[in-house]
């Protein structure tokens, strides 16, 4: 037997054969139904010739025999029809009672991963905000407007925000905020469509273009945190560490399962780059921590 593929989610695929088994018993009932109606009526059109033909006489004996025979299939199919009803109401009960335990499980990763989507939309978007715009006036003002957009974007519980792509939702804010075009400059090409991204996943080409594309979008991410540099004889340096860095394992894990931000974020810190959230130089990098 072979193994499951890396990232298969055993749950969700035996859901999957649950309601694929509701859907199949019910259509077997369905049809069962119908031969039921078929063969009931057969009976009772045997038994009316029965009735209308003279005891003892050939016909009798067929139309007898005929009613015995649609009475044997009206009961068998009706027998089909009740277990298929009693096995798809078993499969919905067990559906219905693993819903109810996994209900406080599955409401709590949902806002963990509403808080993390919330978390990357404000932080991005401010990130650009600071770097973006000089006027002090203007910044402070667009600052607290996105605080009040995310707030709003984000309080009715019942819109499932966190299921759209959070690059569309960033466009979106930054569309609202009039800075669309600033957004679609800053932003580069490979945002995230998602706060978490999954594995890489497909043929070994594949994920190989995959991983390249996020090391891309990573790199980009961190290239304009060293912009941020007091002094910009540092960078060549820290370009070398970078280079570094994005070859070692712990790397690599992280650019399958991380977000663009929180990657970039990680590797700044442990090249000792502040991550310069408000925009301002620092007198020298930081003291490089593991990231």
């Amino acid at each position: 037997m072979e193994a499951a593929p890396e990232g298969f989610d055993i749950q969700a695929h035996c859901r999957s054969l649950a309601l694929q088994q509701m859907e199949m018993l019910t259509e077997i009932a369905e049809i069962s139904l119908q031969l039921v109606r078929v063969e009931g009526a057969r009976a009772l059109d045997a038994q009316a010739q029965v009735r209308a033909a003279a005891p003892g006489t050939d016909e009798a004996v067929a139309a007898r025999a005929e009613a015995r025979e649609a009475g044997l299939a009206f009961t068998r199919f009706t027998r089909t029809v009740h277990q298929s009803l009693a096995q798809r109401a078993r499969t919905a009960a067990k559906l219905c009672a693993q819903d109810r335990a996994e209900t406080p499980d599955r409401l709590a990763a949902r806002k963990a991963r509403r808080d993390r989507h919330r978390d990357e939309v404000q932080d991005t978007l401010r990130d650009m905000i600071c770097e973006e715009i000089e006027d002090e006036g203007r910044f402070n003002a667009l600052k607290d407007d996105l605080e009040e957009r995310v707030d709003g974007l984000y309080e009715d519980q019942d819109v499932q925000v966190e299921d759209r792509p959070v690059g569309s939702v960033m466009a979106g804010v930054a569309c609202g905020l009039g800075l669309s075009e600033t957004w679609q400059r800053w932003r580069g090409e490979e945002w995230p469509g998602t706060p978490r991204p999954a594995r890489p996943a497909g043929s070994p080409a594949e994920i190989r273009a995959i991983r390249a594309k996020r090391r891309k979008a990573v790199t980009a991410a961190v290239e304009r945190d060293f912009a941020q540099c007091a002094d910009p004889a540092w960078i060549p340096a820290l370009r070398a560490g970078l280079a570094v860095r994005l070859q070692e394992p712990d790397v690599i894990e992280m650019l399958d399962t991380e977000t663009i931000a929180t990657a970039a974020q990680r590797l700044c810190r442990s090249l000792g780059l502040s991550l310069m959230i408000y925009g301002f130089k620092p007198e020298a990098p930081d003291a490089p921590d593991t990231g």
